[in-house]
Protein backbone atom coordinates (compact mmCIF):
# COMPACT_ATOMS: atom_id res chain seq x y z
CA UNK A 1 0.00 0.00 0.00
CA UNK A 2 1.37 3.16 -1.05
CA UNK A 3 2.14 5.82 1.65
CA UNK A 4 -0.24 8.79 2.13
CA UNK A 5 1.44 11.75 0.27
CA UNK A 6 0.95 14.32 3.26
CA UNK A 7 3.42 17.39 2.45
CA UNK A 8 1.38 17.29 -0.82
CA UNK A 9 -1.60 18.03 1.10
CA UNK A 10 0.61 20.31 3.41
CA UNK A 11 0.90 22.34 0.07
CA UNK A 12 -2.69 22.53 -0.49
CA UNK A 13 -3.63 23.92 2.97
CA UNK A 14 -1.12 26.28 2.56
CA UNK A 15 -2.22 27.69 -1.23
CA UNK A 16 -5.42 27.74 0.73
CA UNK A 17 -4.37 29.92 3.47
CA UNK A 18 -2.51 32.16 1.23
CA UNK A 19 -6.11 32.65 -1.07
CA UNK A 20 -7.80 32.94 1.50
CA UNK A 21 -5.73 35.78 2.89
CA UNK A 22 -5.74 37.42 -0.41
CA UNK A 23 -9.52 37.22 -0.10
CA UNK A 24 -9.44 39.02 2.93
CA UNK A 25 -7.01 41.52 2.07
CA UNK A 26 -9.17 42.82 -0.96
CA UNK A 27 -12.34 42.98 0.74
CA UNK A 28 -10.29 45.08 3.54
CA UNK A 29 -11.68 48.64 3.24
CA UNK A 30 -9.73 51.27 2.64
CA UNK A 31 -9.21 54.32 5.02
CA UNK A 32 -12.16 57.01 4.60
CA UNK A 33 -12.06 60.66 4.32
CA UNK A 34 -11.28 62.25 7.73
CA UNK A 35 -12.02 65.91 9.14
CA UNK A 36 -10.05 66.96 12.21
CA UNK A 37 -12.35 68.39 15.07
CA UNK A 38 -11.91 69.43 19.05
CA UNK A 39 -13.15 66.99 21.49
CA UNK A 40 -13.79 67.66 24.75
CA UNK A 41 -13.32 65.05 27.49
CA UNK A 42 -16.04 64.03 29.89
CA UNK A 43 -13.90 61.23 31.46
CA UNK A 44 -10.56 59.92 31.12
CA UNK A 45 -8.75 57.05 32.54
CA UNK A 46 -5.11 57.09 32.81
CA UNK A 47 -4.31 54.62 29.91
CA UNK A 48 -6.33 57.30 27.76
CA UNK A 49 -9.53 55.80 27.29
CA UNK A 50 -11.98 58.57 27.84
CA UNK A 51 -15.50 59.74 27.03
CA UNK A 52 -15.82 62.57 24.78
CA UNK A 53 -18.04 65.05 23.13
CA UNK A 54 -17.90 66.98 19.45
CA UNK A 55 -19.75 69.02 17.17
CA UNK A 56 -20.70 67.52 14.53
CA UNK A 57 -19.54 69.57 11.80
CA UNK A 58 -21.96 67.96 8.98
CA UNK A 59 -24.94 68.03 11.03
CA UNK A 60 -26.35 70.21 13.61
CA UNK A 61 -25.72 69.43 17.61
CA UNK A 62 -22.83 67.49 19.48
CA UNK A 63 -22.47 63.96 19.43
CA UNK A 64 -20.80 61.58 22.53
CA UNK A 65 -18.65 58.45 22.30
CA UNK A 66 -15.54 56.57 23.61
CA UNK A 67 -12.32 57.33 22.83
CA UNK A 68 -8.83 56.91 22.98
CA UNK A 69 -7.24 59.90 23.97
CA UNK A 70 -3.86 60.68 23.58
CA UNK A 71 -2.15 60.22 27.51
CA UNK A 72 0.87 61.79 26.94
CA UNK A 73 -0.45 65.54 25.75
CA UNK A 74 0.50 68.38 28.05
CA UNK A 75 -1.33 68.00 31.66
CA UNK A 76 -2.91 71.48 31.40
CA UNK A 77 -5.54 70.05 28.64
CA UNK A 78 -6.15 67.72 31.21
CA UNK A 79 -9.09 68.34 33.94
CA UNK A 80 -8.74 69.71 36.61
CA UNK A 81 -6.47 72.27 34.87
CA UNK A 82 -7.71 72.53 31.66
CA UNK A 83 -10.98 74.73 32.90
CA UNK A 84 -10.77 74.92 36.61
CA UNK A 85 -13.96 73.78 38.92
CA UNK A 86 -15.07 71.46 36.37
CA UNK A 87 -13.50 67.62 35.26
CA UNK A 88 -13.43 68.53 31.40
CA UNK A 89 -10.44 67.78 29.62
CA UNK A 90 -9.42 68.94 26.09
CA UNK A 91 -8.03 66.65 22.89
CA UNK A 92 -8.30 66.44 19.38
CA UNK A 93 -9.50 63.66 16.67
CA UNK A 94 -11.13 63.00 13.68
CA UNK A 95 -14.77 61.97 12.27
CA UNK A 96 -15.68 60.53 9.10
CA UNK A 97 -16.27 63.15 6.41
CA UNK A 98 -18.37 60.77 3.92
CA UNK A 99 -20.58 57.52 3.81
CA UNK A 100 -23.20 56.49 6.09
CA UNK A 101 -20.89 57.01 9.26
CA UNK A 102 -20.36 60.75 8.68
CA UNK A 103 -19.91 62.85 11.60
CA UNK A 104 -19.11 59.82 13.84
CA UNK A 105 -15.71 59.65 15.95
CA UNK A 106 -12.71 57.75 13.55
CA UNK A 107 -10.61 55.69 15.91
CA UNK A 108 -7.27 54.22 14.49
CA UNK A 109 -7.41 51.65 17.06
CA UNK A 110 -11.04 50.68 16.56
CA UNK A 111 -10.99 50.24 12.85
CA UNK A 112 -12.12 47.35 11.50
CA UNK A 113 -10.16 47.35 8.56
CA UNK A 114 -7.33 47.81 10.39
CA UNK A 115 -7.92 44.21 12.38
CA UNK A 116 -8.96 42.57 8.97
CA UNK A 117 -5.45 43.26 7.46
CA UNK A 118 -4.00 41.92 10.47
CA UNK A 119 -6.05 38.70 10.09
CA UNK A 120 -4.64 38.28 6.52
CA UNK A 121 -1.31 39.23 7.06
CA UNK A 122 -1.52 35.94 9.80
CA UNK A 123 -2.91 34.04 7.11
CA UNK A 124 -0.27 34.50 4.39
CA UNK A 125 1.97 34.20 6.55
CA UNK A 126 1.34 30.71 8.10
CA UNK A 127 0.20 29.96 4.02
CA UNK A 128 3.52 30.37 3.00
CA UNK A 129 4.80 28.62 5.81
CA UNK A 130 3.12 25.75 5.36
CA UNK A 131 4.03 25.75 1.31
CA UNK A 132 7.34 26.04 1.73
CA UNK A 133 7.27 23.10 4.65
CA UNK A 134 5.14 20.80 2.27
CA UNK A 135 7.55 21.83 -0.83
CA UNK A 136 10.63 20.91 1.40
CA UNK A 137 9.49 18.09 2.59
CA UNK A 138 7.95 16.49 -0.47
CA UNK A 139 11.30 17.26 -2.15
CA UNK A 140 13.30 15.29 0.34
CA UNK A 141 10.77 12.41 0.69
CA UNK A 142 11.25 11.53 -3.23
CA UNK A 143 15.05 11.93 -3.07
CA UNK A 144 15.15 9.54 -0.09
CA UNK A 145 13.03 7.12 -2.34
CA UNK A 146 14.64 7.96 -5.82
CA UNK A 147 17.70 5.49 -4.72
CA UNK A 148 19.79 4.99 -7.93
CA UNK A 149 19.24 8.60 -9.29
CA UNK A 150 22.22 11.06 -9.13
CA UNK A 151 22.18 13.01 -6.18
CA UNK A 152 20.60 16.80 -6.13
CA UNK A 153 18.10 15.99 -9.04
CA UNK A 154 14.65 16.97 -8.58
CA UNK A 155 11.32 16.26 -10.49
CA UNK A 156 10.98 19.46 -12.26
CA UNK A 157 7.36 18.88 -10.94
CA UNK A 158 9.04 19.07 -7.11
CA UNK A 159 11.71 22.42 -8.79
CA UNK A 160 8.37 24.05 -10.03
CA UNK A 161 6.48 24.01 -6.75
CA UNK A 162 10.06 25.47 -5.20
CA UNK A 163 9.51 28.10 -7.25
CA UNK A 164 5.68 28.98 -7.27
CA UNK A 165 6.45 28.55 -3.40
CA UNK A 166 9.22 31.64 -3.65
CA UNK A 167 7.23 33.61 -5.64
CA UNK A 168 4.28 33.23 -3.04
CA UNK A 169 6.86 34.26 -0.19
CA UNK A 170 7.65 37.66 -2.04
CA UNK A 171 4.32 38.47 -2.82
CA UNK A 172 3.46 37.92 1.17
CA UNK A 173 5.83 39.50 1.72
CA UNK A 174 4.93 42.83 -0.47
CA UNK A 175 1.26 42.45 1.40
CA UNK A 176 2.81 43.21 4.42
CA UNK A 177 5.29 45.56 3.32
CA UNK A 178 2.38 47.93 1.64
CA UNK A 179 -0.03 47.08 4.85
CA UNK A 180 2.95 48.64 7.21
CA UNK A 181 3.60 51.17 5.30
CA UNK A 182 0.18 52.39 4.66
CA UNK A 183 -0.35 52.19 8.33
CA UNK A 184 3.17 54.34 9.12
CA UNK A 185 2.10 56.71 6.64
CA UNK A 186 -1.52 57.15 8.59
CA UNK A 187 0.25 57.60 11.49
CA UNK A 188 2.91 59.91 10.23
CA UNK A 189 0.30 61.68 8.87
CA UNK A 190 -2.08 62.30 11.93
CA UNK A 191 0.47 62.89 14.16
CA UNK A 192 1.53 66.82 12.90
CA UNK A 193 -1.93 67.54 12.69
CA UNK A 194 -2.62 66.78 16.39
CA UNK A 195 0.49 68.47 17.42
CA UNK A 196 -0.21 71.31 15.48
CA UNK A 197 -3.79 71.57 16.96
CA UNK A 198 -2.50 71.36 20.49
CA UNK A 199 -0.05 73.93 19.99
CA UNK A 200 -3.15 75.79 18.40
CA UNK A 201 -4.89 75.36 22.10
CA UNK A 202 -2.21 76.21 24.23
CA UNK A 203 -1.94 79.65 21.98
CA UNK A 204 -5.27 81.27 22.91
CA UNK A 205 -5.05 79.53 26.47
CA UNK A 206 -3.82 82.81 28.76
CA UNK A 207 -0.65 82.83 30.62
CA UNK A 208 -2.52 83.94 33.86
CA UNK A 209 -2.22 81.00 36.69
CA UNK A 210 -4.37 79.37 36.92
CA UNK A 211 -4.79 75.55 39.17
CA UNK A 212 -2.36 74.47 36.89
CA UNK A 213 0.62 76.78 38.18
CA UNK A 214 -0.57 76.80 41.18
CA UNK A 215 3.09 76.71 42.32
CA UNK A 216 3.61 79.99 41.27
CA UNK A 217 3.32 83.04 42.65
CA UNK A 218 0.65 84.89 41.47
CA UNK A 219 1.52 88.15 39.34
CA UNK A 220 -0.81 90.77 37.32
CA UNK A 221 -2.00 89.69 34.32
CA UNK A 222 -0.52 93.15 32.63
CA UNK A 223 3.41 91.87 34.19
CA UNK A 224 3.37 88.59 32.32
CA UNK A 225 2.08 90.34 29.24
CA UNK A 226 4.79 93.27 29.55
CA UNK A 227 7.17 89.57 29.54
CA UNK A 228 5.72 88.70 26.02
CA UNK A 229 4.33 85.69 28.16
CA UNK A 230 0.52 86.19 26.55
CA UNK A 231 -0.34 82.29 26.25
CA UNK A 232 0.40 79.16 27.96
CA UNK A 233 2.36 78.05 24.74
CA UNK A 234 4.56 81.58 24.85
CA UNK A 235 5.09 80.34 29.22
CA UNK A 236 6.23 76.19 27.87
CA UNK A 237 8.31 77.40 25.42
CA UNK A 238 9.87 80.53 27.49
CA UNK A 239 11.28 77.71 29.85
CA UNK A 240 8.63 79.17 32.88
Amino acid sequence: MGRMPVFRWVVVLGLLLITVSFGVWWATPGFPELKQVDLTVLREEPDGTCEVRWSDPFASGTREGAYLCDPERDPVLKAPAYRPGTDLGWDTGFVVAEGPDRGALYSLEQDDGSRATVVSDVLVTAGVLLTLVGAMGGTVRSATRASGVRAGVLHRAERGVLRRAERLREAAEQVSGDHERAVRAVRDAWEPLHREAVRERLGRMPAVPSRWAAGLRRLPAGTWERSGLRSVRDVLDAGA
